[in-house]
């Protein structure tokens, strides 16, 4: 049996380079009008993990602007020197206090904002976030790479995409049953 397979294809060599001619001119043309990039999963995350990074940024910020209060406190208190100060100490020593415990609590928070959207740490959350963002970019510039070449607008995938396409027609069809109920009522008025 293999030696007949083998004289079959030495035997008729054109129509084996007649299929790879057409294999060629196949890849060619889906060459001419390459396919949309797909987003990878983690991509698709992105804008919900860049809303999540933003929100730890604002809270970590936050946080810097107490310790640099607290800082300031600090170094009142320290400044503070005398027999009669003692209400004076007393007030900053709470104001510290405060900080210190508003402190805390803003950094016991952190961990809180990523548990919500289901990572364990903000260690685990900001691991994700850099390999989102990176795929994210990467297709940004493949889909203006092949905006580029094909002259063509994305089409949306996923089910987001797909729930507008289908109420953008639900709403094409009542305008247009709207437009000719008009008409029909304009008709029958003459």
């Amino acid at each position: 049996m293999p030696k007949q397979i083998e004289q079959t294809e030495t035997e008729h060599p054109e129509h084996v380079a007649e299929n790879s001619i057409a294999a060629v001119k196949i890849t060619k043309e889906k060459g001419a009008e390459p396919e949309q990039p797909k987003m990878t999963r983690l991509a698709s995350k992105y804008p919900k993990l860049f809303k999540v990074n933003k929100e730890l940024e604002d809270q970590n910020g936050a946080i810097q602007q107490k310790q640099k209060q607290l800082s300031a406190k600090k170094k009142e208190l320290s400044e503070v020197t005398g027999w009669f100060k003692g209400r004076k100490k007393k007030e900053l020593q709470k104001e510290i206090d405060e900080l210190k415990s508003q402190i805390r609590d803003m950094k016991d928070y952190l961990p809180r904002i990523v548990q919500k959207i289901g990572y364990r740490s903000v260690q685990e959350f900001l691991k994700d976030f850099k390999v989102s963002q990176t795929e994210y970019s990467q297709y940004r510039t493949a889909i203006e790479k092949w905006k580029k070449e094909t002259g063509k607008e994305p089409v949306a995938h996923g089910i987001r995409a797909k729930l507008a396409e289908k109420k953008q027609e639900i709403q094409n069809e009542q305008k247009n049953k709207q437009h000719t109920r008009s008409q029909n009522k304009d008709r029958g008025a003459r």
